[in-house]
């Protein structure tokens, strides 16, 4: 159960605003037991409930530890040639590999887990009949301090998901030893939401390719559904694998402007075997690749072609619709002036049961750039206008290109939308285009038509995640002027704060959560947190949670692929933070390609 030959002192107790209460510990010094404590270990102590048939430990979870001295305990304010030779001399204790000198200590700081371990006396000495259950009183100050093993450690960190046999996937292992697993419940997971928090290069959708990986590579996942909003155009190539794999997913290009004109060409001509060259290869140079992929790049090439062939990378499509679908938001968003009431009057007497062609769109385009406000009319019917004009004009260009292109290279929204609610398979749709106001208003409809689709049956299966990357720029906290931001704000905060009741969940991954819309900030049940170098931003966190200046602070010391995640639904133990080793993305991929070129060689 225990760590040999390392035990401490819990030599402090005291209130928190934070964690209700923290704690002081010491452990001898000695160069090893550097290496056996760190932020994140679970720790014993007895606590007051203990009697004389039963031991009753409280887990304590250390949130910082550091080598004291106490000859150069007075710093820097000393005599500078006392301090100075002090230190010098005091430098040799931390050779010692027995803890012989008592000017030296491990000092740690630890906050409760809210577990206990309980051992009956008889069996001290083994583990067999020792239980797990919630703390029932508090430690006991000057009584010994133990490490738990990485047996123990796995078992409480782990422990609300032992009895579970599905559901379950392995999210990585503790950061300072690679043999305790971290599971996490895919389903809660995504149900209750999850976010993704840290600064530039921390390697936020290195995670989410990971995460995806494992819950579509997972057996119990054999239905997980994802949509992931991708406005960097990353995920094409982060989840290649995925793609490649999984039958019902796609790149979904809500216009042509999100492909090469080559891309087009192959739709228009998927015979042609030049096309289909010319398409992959410019899908591969314009795909953002990670610095550890830039190398094979060129390994890239087939993988895409196959997904081109497999009709995995379509344009949407508004499929069989009538032109008032397209313009019924926006007229219901008009205000009540007379100009605009006469100019949603007539938009809906042009559209009303007009099926949407591009003919029909051109036509309604004609009509609107003709109509004529009266000169005193609202500026707000201006504006309607002219939002009219630029969704048809939109509307018109995807209309185009899709009509002269192969069935197999089209999506609808009710397509997706049958797939996203289809419990027989798994589906993933990553969602492109080169205007990230597209993205946005196409968040919306997707979303909304979701969400009433499961209201309206009383659908709570399959559970669907609908990932923000970048967050930012679909749920900002103010109102600005960017398109679609009001709408992709309001689905979010629907989703966030209604879907779970109907298994609809959301994901959001961004660097800069003081811009984030504070109601759906704090939705979330699971976060994952690495380095965040402003303040701002580790306090919105630290008040989510309830965390210690410490807990927060030991994420600025995170490596790639390093996060403390905390759940209070996925994860074996509630709300306690736990310092994660994910594992590397770029390696999945690194290796999906070597294979697929292997095949390659093989099958010429």
């Amino acid at each position: 159960m225990f760590k040999k030959d390392i035990s401490g002192t819990l030599m402090k107790m005291e209130k928190s605003n934070q964690t209700k209460l923290s704690f002081v510990v010491w452990f001898p010094f000695v160069r090893d037991h550097m290496m056996q404590i760190h932020e994140g270990s679970l720790v014993a102590v007895r606590n007051f409930s203990s009697d004389d048939n039963t031991h009753h430990y409280s887990v304590l979870r250390i949130t910082s530890a550091m080598p004291m001295h106490y000859a150069m305990m007075t710093g820097k304010d000393g005599y500078p040639g006392f301090m100075e030779e002090a230190a010098i001399s005091a430098s040799k204790d931390w050779d010692q590999e027995k803890p012989v000198e008592d000017t030296t200590k491990i000092l740690c700081d630890a906050v409760p887990s809210t577990f206990e371990i309980q051992t009956p006396r008889m069996s001290a000495a083994g583990d067999s009949e020792s239980v797990i259950t919630k703390e029932k009183s508090m430690p006991m100050p000057g009584e010994k301090v133990r490490i738990l093993d990485d047996d123990w450690t796995g078992r409480i960190i782990n422990h609300d998901l032992q009895q579970h046999k599905e559901g379950i996937i392995r999210l990585g292992t503790l950061v300072n030893s690679t043999k305790v697993d971290i599971l996490a419940l895919w389903d809660s997971m995504i149900r209750t939401h999850f976010g993704v928090f840290a600064y530039t290069n921390a390697g936020k959708s290195n995670l989410l390719s990971t995460l995806a990986a494992e819950l579509f590579n997972n057996p119990s996942g054999r239905n997980v559904k994802m949509v992931v909003y991708d406005l960097m155009g990353e995920y094409g190539a982060l989840l290649v694998d995925v793609l490649y794999n999984v039958k019902n997913s796609c790149i979904v290009c809500l216009s042509p402007n999100a492909v090469p004109d080559s891309v087009i060409q192959f739709w228009k001509a998927p015979d042609n075997p030049q096309f289909l060259e010319s398409a992959a290869q410019d899908i591969v140079n314009t795909t953002i690749l990670p610095k550890m992929l830039a190398g094979k790049k060129n390994k890239l090439i087939e993988p895409v072609k196959t997904l081109l062939q497999d009709g995995k990378i379509k344009i949407f499509s508004l499929g069989v619709t009538t032109m008032e679908n397209i313009t019924e938001e926006i007229l219901n968003s008009a205000d009540d002036s007379a100009a605009t009431r006469a100019l949603v009057g007539e938009t809906r007497e042009k559209t009303s049961n007009t099926p949407t062609t591009s003919s029909n769109i051109q036509r309604v385009i004609d009509f609107l750039k003709e109509y004529i406000l009266p000169s005193k009319s609202s500026a707000k019917a201006e504006v309607l206008l002219n939002k009219l004009v630029d969704t048809l004009e939109s509307k018109l260009v995807n209309i185009q290109a899709s009509e002269r292109m192969d069935a197999k290279f089209k999506i609808t929204m009710n397509e997706m939308m049958m797939n996203l609610n289809d419990a027989s398979h798994p589906s993933l749709y990553v969602v492109q285009d080169g205007d990230d106001a597209n993205v946005r208003l196409f968040s919306y409809d997707l979303g909304n038509n979701m969400l009433n689709a499961r209201r309206e049956r009383g659908l709570l299966s399959p559970a669907v995640s609908f990932v923000y990357d970048e967050a930012d720029q679909f749920i900002a906290q103010q109102s600005n002027d960017q398109i679609g931001m009001d709408e992709s704000r309001q689905i979010a905060e629907q989703l966030a704060r209604r879907g779970r009741k109907y298994g609809l969940g959301i994901g959001i991954a961004t660097q800069r959560i003081i811009y984030l819309d504070t109601n759906i900030l704090g939705q979330p049940h699971t976060y994952f947190v690495s380095k965040l170098p402003r303040i701002t931003d580790r306090d919105r966190i630290q008040e989510a949670f309830g965390l210690s200046d410490e807990t927060i602070q030991e994420s600025l010391k995170f490596g790639v692929g390093q996060w403390l995640l905390m759940s209070h639904s996925a994860t074996g133990i509630d709300g306690l933070p736990i310092p994660i080793q994910l594992p590397d993305a770029n390696k999945r991929i690194s290796d999906f390609l070597d294979d697929d070129d292997d095949d390659d060689e093989v099958n010429p």
